[in-house]
This record gives C-alpha cells, structure tokens and sequence, in this order.
C-alpha cells in the first residue's frame, strides 16, 4: 500500500515538473519569437503606409461607380417626369407675350 502511495505522489512531483517545464519553455519560445513579430508588425505598417493612397483612389473610383450607378438607378426613372413638366413649361411660356390684364382697385 505503502508503495502505490509513493508511486502516486511522485507521478504527480513528474507532471509538476514536466509542466513547469512546458510552462518555462513556452515563455521562452514567446521571448525569442518576440523581437519578430515586432518586426513583422513593422512591416505590415510600412506597407500599410506605402499602399493607403492606391486603397484612397481604390475607394474614391469605387465610390464614383456607386453613385453613377445610384445615379441612374435613381434619376433616370423620373427623366419622364422631368420631360413632362419642362414641356408644361415650354407650352405655357411658348408664345411669349404677357398678358395684358390688369387688377383694378
């Protein structure tokens, strides 16, 4: 009994030790990766900063095409309506002459 006590207790000290192991060499693989992250964050700002005027004429084509397409998706239904009211306006207007009545008081 005696001995299945002590091998119990030193199967739990080799999983401690096993897992402070695992634990020192996992913060010492985060340390020596460290410094190239830093660097790979470096690089994807630098080409962040030298691609950001290609993505502000990227979007400022792309968001021209969004409104000519809004445009004519939009406007141009109501060209029959704007046609109808400029030829009011045209026969109305067309003869160029005023009235020639007067309010009296």
């Amino acid at each position: 009994m005696f001995t299945v006590m002590l091998f119990g207790a030193l199967f739990v000290v080799a999983m401690l030790v096993v897992g402070v192991l695992v634990a020192v060499m996992s913060v010492l693989g985060f340390v020596i990766t460290l410094p190239l992250r830093i660097l790979g964050w470096t690089l994807k700002l630098v080409g962040l900063a030298l691609f950001l005027p290609l993505l502000l004429v990227a979007g400022l084509l792309a968001g021209g095409g969004v409104l000519v397409a809004l445009m004519f998706g939009l406007l141009l239904p109501l060209a029959p309506i704007v046609g109808l009211a400029w030829l009011a306006w045209y026969l109305a207007t067309r003869g160029g002459k005023r009235s020639q009545a007067r309010v009296v008081s």
